[in-house]
């Protein structure tokens, strides 16, 4: 069960436990035989339906589900889902969630730098990097066999090369943005040439890495 859900579970029961208590006692209240019965019948319609409801949504697994679309937002509510879910995988995912705060803070000195959106092809090209690996660190999760040590494994080793390989990302841009700090509003050709840099630093990642990336996958 998702972990996060058991409070919701907790104070739903506790909550109908409670009315039916005042409902249904003599000394609070006087209510015929028959409505009694069907206070009875309603609370436990009620708290198969409440308990159903709570728990069918408490396994459904977390996803982004327009991932050409997904900001810093869906990929934060996604992987604290994963949280409360029952994976061997809750390391990864604070990494992966320290990784997506890193990239939200860098964004946002990168952009104190200037009042335009003269970076934002630097933001654009950093954020398509992490985020596709994000995604495919969640397909991982989706489809991880629970039963099988080996699977779980294979698929651990598949998330930590994602993982490493959106740190050298996150690297790339932090070293950027010292650049950037450094060149100052009027050298619009250096910036030109930094935005180039980053650019090909990163495609240089993403190639060099794929080769090992799908080795597991057969």
């Amino acid at each position: 069960m998702n972990t996060q859900k058991l409070p919701l579970l907790i104070g739903f029961n506790l909550i109908l436990a409670a009315v039916d208590v005042i409902l249904l006692s003599r000394g609070i209240t006087s209510l015929s035989s028959v409505v009694r019965i069907i206070i009875i019948i309603a609370s436990v319609v009620i708290f198969l339906a409440g308990n159903y409801f709570i728990l069918s949504v408490a396994y459904k697994k977390p996803v982004v589900k327009d991932r050409e679309n997904a900001d810093y937002d869906d990929f934060e509510e996604a992987f604290k889902g994963w949280k409360g879910m029952n994976t061997p995988y809750n390391r990864q995912i604070d990494k992966a969630l320290r990784q997506l705060n890193q990239f939200n803070t860098r964004r946002e000195k990168l952009k104190a730098l200037s009042e335009d959106s003269t970076f934002d092809a630097a933001i654009d090209e950093v954020q398509a990097h992490m985020f596709s690996n994000f995604n495919r660190i969640i397909n991982r999760l989706l489809i991880f066999d629970k039963n099988d040590n080996n699977d779980i494994n294979r698929n651990g080793n598949y998330i930590n090369k994602l993982l490493m390989t959106n740190e050298q990302y996150l690297d790339v841009f932090r070293k950027f943005i010292d650049e950037i700090s450094l060149i100052g509003d009027s050298s619009d050709g250096s910036k030109t040439l930094s935005l180039q840099t980053i650019t090909e630093s990163l495609r240089e990642i993403r190639t060099n890495g794929e080769a090992d990336k799908f080795d597991d996958i057969g």
